[in-house]
């Protein structure tokens, strides 16, 4: 937890979860302070009505920044880049993670729907077997389907890039984030795997980041 002096920011949700991971990632980053509020699975929380009234979908992560409530991961990390840009004034820090130009930020919110319509269905229940559930209750022919779209989707992204260096161009961006973490679980999954070498390479040097050291360092879980 990174608490700020004023607690003003506030994120329900638990560590282990993708879509909180991609949110405590970009804080990491770019070290915005907030405190954190364990919720979901084993922490319960987030079915209570207290919970359903700022988020009806009942999922994490939640946000409060004094008061302003938001949900959905891929809108809380643009909220977070734009309070950030207004916050120092200039905000040149974030231009290249979420870029202000309508084609650049187009771009990397092309990639970050990719990411939820695609890649990640094609993950979850990939990674929800292989870790979450008993052997004894894996169904290994449903595994072996979505291994097969996870091989389908990480070509497209292979191929996207073998001609930009990051997602979304010669810059990581918010679109990076997400498959990053994606990436995680692919690679700490007991399956086989075929050789990217595009993304190897993408993943390598992601690597070097601070949200990557913190949230992709711990077994899954």
């Amino acid at each position: 937890m990174r608490i700020s002096k004023l607690n003003e920011l506030r994120i329900w949700g638990r560590e282990n979860s993708i879509n909180v991971q991609k949110v405590l990632w970009l804080c990491e980053d770019l070290n915005i302070p907030y405190e954190r509020i364990d919720a979901g699975m084993e922490h319960g929380v987030n079915k209570t009505p207290e919970y359903l009234k700022i988020n009806p979908n009942g999922l994490v992560p939640t946000i409060s920044d004094n008061g302003f409530i938001l949900w959905e991961s891929h809108a809380v990390m643009r909220y977070l880049i734009r309070r950030n840009d207004n916050k120092s004034g200039s905000g040149s820090a974030d231009n290249s993670i979420y870029p202000r130009d309508s084609k650049g930020s187009s771009l990397v919110d092309q990639w970050l729907d990719w990411t939820n319509t695609v890649a990640w269905p094609a993950m979850r229940p990939l990674f929800w077997g292989w870790v979450r559930l008993k052997p004894e209750e894996r169904n290994l022919q449903d595994l072996e389907n979505s291994r097969q779209l996870m091989i389908k989707a990480l070509s497209m992204f292979d191929q996207q890039l073998s001609v930009s260096t990051y997602a979304a161009g010669e810059e990581f961006t918010l679109a990076d984030i997400p498959m990053a973490l994606i990436a995680y679980r692919w690679f700490n999954i007991p399956i086989d795997r075929p050789d990217f070498k595009n993304l190897n390479r993408w993943y390598s040097r992601i690597g070097e980041r601070a949200g990557f050291k913190r949230y992709c360092s711990s077994p899954l879980t």
